[in-house]
């Protein structure tokens, strides 16, 4: 070998890096790969983690929409109960103030309200179609106005119906089965007290209602007899 081949060749050899700067360098490289991947780890968990929260935020906020929705609907059905009961009170309190009114001894104050207004009707000679609300209206515009609220103010309106009483046990009043003019108060019809009389039931003859009332009434209120038609006697 020359002189000159050696120097190259030892030249080569200087150039050429040691086995430790080779090791140093791999070690640098896998230290380098294990921070990145424990980099990735990391962000992985944190959005693993913001995931979770996400969904534990999401159950609370549906927990609670759940529990307010709760909430409002047992607020609704104890207002409903209660405008129910309150709706019911109110139509128990109008009945017994038509049965006041009335005050006869077919419209006692026992039993349920379908029954009192049952009772009612019959009593008044009438039936009404529809819900108990519209029968009792039907029985209040019957009886009139003036008669419902003297029956709220405890006032004494039953009182001309003892004529009525009287023919419904079937005892003898003294009148003749002509026109009456003086039943219920003066000349006030003995359905609503309010009214004058101006209607006749036939075939009875019976004087006792005024116009409003006759319409509803299928029966003579004074004699119970069933009637055919009403008319307005004209005096001569």
């Amino acid at each position: 070998m020359s002189l000159v081949e050696a120097k190259a060749k030892n030249n080569k050899a200087k150039k050429a890096p040691s086995a430790f700067a080779l090791e140093e360098e791999r070690r640098a490289k896998a230290a380098a790969e294990v921070r990145a991947q424990e980099e990735r780890a990391a962000q992985l968990a944190a959005e693993q983690e913001s995931a979770r929260r996400a969904e534990r935020e999401a159950a609370e906020l549906a927990g609670a929409a759940e529990r307010a929705a709760l909430r409002e609907d047992a607020e609704l059905a104890e207002a409903l109960r209660r405008s129910e009961v309150d709706a019911e009170e109110a139509l128990a309190r109008r009945v017994s103030r038509c049965e006041e009114a009335v005050s006869s001894e077919s419209t006692g104050g026992g039993g349920d309200l379908p029954r009192r207004v049952e009772r009612l009707e019959a009593s008044l000679g009438t039936a009404t179609e529809g819900s108990l609300e519209e029968r009792v209206g039907a029985i209040e515009r019957l009886i009139g106005p003036e008669a419902g609220e003297a029956a709220e103010q405890h006032l004494p309106v039953t009182e001309p119906l003892a004529a009525v009483s009287l023919a419904d046990a079937g005892l003898d009043t003294g009148r003749p089965a002509a026109p009456e003019s003086t039943m219920g108060g003066e000349t006030t019809c003995i359905v609503c007290f309010a009214r004058v009389k101006s209607h006749a039931a036939v075939p009875c003859g019976h004087l006792c209602a005024c116009g409003p009332c006759s319409e509803l009434m299928q029966e003579c209120p004074y004699c119970r007899e069933p009637v055919m038609m009403w008319m307005v006697p004209r005096p001569v």
